[in-house]
């Protein structure tokens, strides 16, 4: 292997060299750049020192790291290889680029041990493929999300909030989430916010899949958005048809028996080339947990991924199997949650209600008629009923 690809021990020095020469240097790598991040231990064990020097308030140079190295001196090099360092530094410039040289160096360190241990598992038969691609994503994700996680300084926080509100101001208060394309929705929501996850939830023949569809469609074709749509109740003939039924507003049992006017055809065809074209995907086979969310990360690592509508939740098993039904509920539904927040999308999950609105009068739901509930609610930033009077009073 190529030493280069995992390590620059030239950058190293160079961020050493820089706090010794300029002690105020440190600031600049102190908030992201940490000693197990050094690939030559004597440089992880100088900088170690060097940062607590600098939080202790003590003037940095070569006695007082001398000083604070003790027993370990003689182990790095002693004061030769410290003074080497210096010699060879002539300014403190540079040592952010560099400290960032040497935090990629290892992120790359940490994504090659991560699939030396996959393929350590692999061979020793620990998991299944399926299991094997999860964890294997996971392990390079949180790697990749604990490189990137913010240091918590108001500053940066405040900063970030204030772009925010400038961006809605220059947008006139414009809506700042993807549009759903129902505007009573988007007016309360503030459109389809990033991080959420979004339960919508109905009992049968009320329209949670018609309406998820016709969400999805909006925001792709209408945004370009990215989106996934797992439906784990029918097969993807049966999905095609809904989809295509809903884009061109002809009746389902017109496309599934093909009885179509010349315009019909048309529209149909001008349908599928469209949608053939778009940045949506359907699945019908991925039925677990696991695989929904390896399915996801994929996506999203691969070509991007804003929202993911789920159809629907009790229908997703969760693979190990909890107590009773109600946790496994609450397990996939905070499970689902965390990967809203880890990569940054919208999940859209449909839930079945329970039989309870059907024995009251009114017959709207409630968050407490949800269908082995768990912790939904809890889990959940937005609960979507679907209501109307039609159907409640048919059923």
């Amino acid at each position: 292997m190529n030493l280069s690809n995992i390590s620059n021990i030239e950058a190293e020095l160079s961020v050493i060299g820089a706090i010794l020469v300029k002690n105020d240097a440190i600031c600049e790598v102190i908030n992201f750049l940490k000693p197990e991040d050094f690939y030559d231990l004597k440089n992880g064990i100088i900088y170690k020192n060097l940062k607590e020097l600098y939080e202790s308030n003590i003037p940095i140079d070569i006695i007082t790291l001398a000083e604070r190295l003790k027993d370990t001196l003689k182990e790095i090099g002693g004061i030769t290889y410290l003074s080497k360092i210096i010699n060879s530094t002539v300014t403190s410039k540079g040592i952010k680029e560099h400290g960032e040289i040497v935090k990629e160096k290892a992120s790359c360190r940490e994504f090659l041990k991560i699939l030396n241990s996959s393929l350590d598992k692999l061979s020793k038969g620990e998991f299944s493929s399926e299991h094997l691609i999860s964890y294997t994503q996971n392990s390079l994700i949180n790697a990749k999300s604990l490189e990137s996680r913010d240091t918590g300084r108001v500053e940066k926080i405040m900063e970030s909030f204030m772009d925010t509100l400038q961006t809605r101001y220059e947008n006139g208060g414009d809506i700042q989430g993807i549009k759903s394309g129902y505007k009573l929705i988007d007016r309360m929501l503030g459109g389809l916010s990033k991080e959420d996850l979004i339960i919508l939830a109905a009992r049968p023949s009320m329209g949670k899949t018609a309406m998820a569809i016709n969400l999805l469609l909006n925001t792709v074709l209408k945004q370009n958005a990215k989106t996934a749509f797992f439906n784990l109740e029918m097969g993807i003939k049966q999905i095609v048809d809904r989809v295509v039924s809903i884009h061109t507003a002809i009746p389902m049992n017109s496309i599934k028996n093909a009885s179509l006017t010349e315009e019909q055809w048309y529209d149909v065809t001008k349908s599928a080339s469209i949608l053939a074209q778009s940045s949506i995907k359907m699945y019908d086979k991925i039925l677990t947990l696991a695989s929904i969310k390896a399915e996801c990360r994929r996506l999203k690592i691969k070509e991007g991924l804003d929202i993911v509508v789920i159809d629907y939740l009790q229908l997703i098993d969760s693979e190990e199997r909890q107590e009773n039904r109600n946790q496994d509920i609450s397990k996939i539904t905070r499970s689902l949650k965390l990967m809203a927040k880890e990569l940054d999308i919208t999940v859209i999950i449909l839930s079945q209600l329970s039989r309870a609105p059907e024995c009251r009068s009114d017959h709207r739901p409630l968050l407490s008629d949800l269908r082995e509930s768990g912790s939904i609610e809890q889990d959940a930033d937005i609960v979507l009923f679907l209501y109307r009077d039609e159907c409640a009073t048919r059923s």
